[in-house]
């Protein structure tokens, strides 16, 4: 194999690592932005349960004011009760006050239904802040995981950057050039194996001839269909080989 082709295999091999930290890089804080999205329903949940709560307050007041003005009129209605004279003016009086407990009956009931309902919403409220400091230490506990991963990543980025530069240094700049156009535009891979005359980045088969010249590895041909840098597979494995006996 041409030495230059095996350096660029290389390349496209840190390359892809290169691509693989980077997209973890990106997808740590995304992870991280989802928990931070759960932990902001929770806290708005919440304030809904606390507004509405606030709400059945201010019924909860309103009512007892009004029972408390009907108590009043009652009072009062008794009160002139003792003075009326006249039988028809009597149950008519009576009837009044009858109403007017009925309503007051109404409001006490309407009381006792909002008090029920302050309860539960204080029984929300309390299984709601349970959720969200539970929520809260997983999001704490993320953020240093994600901390911890992005050191970490950075720290691998940054030796797999030096490696590759180090790989650069050693080839034509023009072959990087023509390796870099085709990788952006075959989705990060450059360089494909050819096997039983197929290339294996777009499983087609190459002209026979190409095959033969590919075998005899004394030019850098590429595929004619994807235009990717080709390499014969007997040479990957013969380097692998080669490899492994030396370990």
């Amino acid at each position: 194999m041409i030495p230059e082709l095996s350096k660029l295999i290389e390349v496209q091999v840190i390359d892809k690592e290169i691509q693989e930290i980077q997209r973890s890089l990106e997808q740590l804080p995304e992870d991280l932005k989802a928990t931070e999205a759960a932990l902001a329903r929770l806290q708005d949940q919440q304030a809904a349960h606390l507004q509405q709560l606030e709400d059945l307050k201010a019924q909860r007041r309103d009512t007892e004011t009004e029972m408390a003005e009907m108590e009043a009129g009652i009072k009062k209605s008794r009160q002139r009760l003792m003075e009326i004279k006249s039988n028809i003016e009597y149950k008519a009086m009576l009837k009044e006050i009858a109403f007017k407990e009925d309503q007051r009956d109404q409001r006490e009931t309407r009381t006792l239904e909002l008090m029920e309902r302050m309860e539960e919403e204080n029984r929300a409220i309390a299984a709601k802040e349970q959720e969200i400091q539970e929520q809260e230490a997983v999001l704490n506990q993320q953020r240093l995981a994600v901390e911890a991963e992005t050191a970490k990543l950075r720290e691998e980025l940054a030796g797999l950057q030096k490696q590759c530069t180090k790989l650069h240094q050693g080839l034509p700049p023009p072959l990087l050039k023509r390796y870099d156009f085709i990788r952006q535009r075959r989705n990060g891979t450059a360089i494909a194996p050819v096997r039983d005359g197929v290339c294996m980045g777009c499983n087609m088969n190459i002209l026979p001839q190409q095959f033969i010249d590919l075998q005899k590895g004394n030019e850098i041909l590429q595929c004619p269909h994807c235009q990717r840098i080709l390499y014969w597979f007997e040479d990957e494995a013969e380097a692998e080989a080669g490899s492994q006996k030396v370990s």
